[in-house]
């Protein structure tokens, strides 16, 4: 039974995303579990992104602005958040990513239902930036820090971990790949995080978006695995490398089916 006095605290960091803003944060709104706070934390956008995250603030008191004066990146944005959150359960939602309606009730009763688990996500669902649902990425059931040394696959909007827990872990200072760095050290305490196998995110995929763009992630993923997981240890890190790369190109690190639209 969905315990409903259980306050979930949300963290959405916002940079110049306003073609999408209203739509994530609708489906907020949306949700059939209502005792949540969102932490909208603008990273000093110049886009109209401020003043739809004010006019949201102004119409419900659930919905609690953050506004930066310098871009810090979408990780130590979400630090600001972690700061000031009070519910028993934290998720995090990015900017144009989209929840279904009962991602949360049904994400708390996970919890509930299973009282060892500390850290879960989800299944997710690629879409495009007109909405179109293209691929379902379904998640390995249990994840523990060896799994995802080799491959992020959990989704930062997917995320339901019991505050408690994570309280005094925050992001690291790098800009890109520093949701799986976290999620690394969320699990030095969980030991194993345990997937819900239903999708409750629509993860837009948009065709200027890094994530859209895998050369583009290249460098990235090998700095992760240089500065992250091997400690500065060149050599690990292109063997680690260049183990990792054939998988990624031909996207078989995930179980995923593809969807007619």
């Amino acid at each position: 039974m969905m315990n409903k006095q259980a306050l979930i605290s949300i963290i959405t960091p916002v940079y110049n995303i306003d073609q999408f803003l209203n739509e994530t944060i609708q489906s907020v709104v949306n949700q059939t579990y209502i005792n949540w706070e969102l932490f909208l934390i603008d990273d000093n956008s110049n886009d109209k992104s401020r003043s739809i995250i004010k006019s949201w603030a102004s119409k419900d008191k659930r919905i609690k602005p953050i506004y930066l004066d310098e871009n810090v990146g979408a990780g130590r944005a979400r630090n600001y958040g972690l700061d000031q959150v009070k519910g028993e359960y934290l998720a995090f939602l990015d900017s144009d990513d989209v929840w279904v309606k009962d991602k949360l009730t049904k994400q708390v009763n996970f919890l509930i239902n299973h009282p060892k688990v500390s850290f879960s996500f989800t299944w997710y669902t690629t879409i495009n930036e007109h909405g179109i649902p293209l691929k379902l990425f379904l998640t390995p059931s249990k994840i523990g820090r060896p799994l995802l040394k080799f491959n992020n696959y959990i989704l930062t909007s997917s995320i339901m971990c019991k505050t408690s827990v994570v309280k005094n872990i925050r992001f690291p200072r790098m800009r890109r790949r520093q949701d799986w760095a976290y999620f690394l050290d969320v699990l030095k305490k969980t030991k194993y995080a345990y997937s819900l196998p239903e999708s409750t995110v629509l993860y837009r995929k948009t065709k200027g978006s890094l994530s859209a763009n895998r050369w583009k992630l290249i460098r990235p993923n090998y700095d992760f695995f240089r500065e992250t997981i091997y400690s500065s240890n060149r050599i690990l890190a292109v063997i680690h490398f260049l183990f990792f790369l054939p998988f990624y190109f031909h996207n078989k690190l995930f179980n995923s089916k593809n969807l007619k639209n």
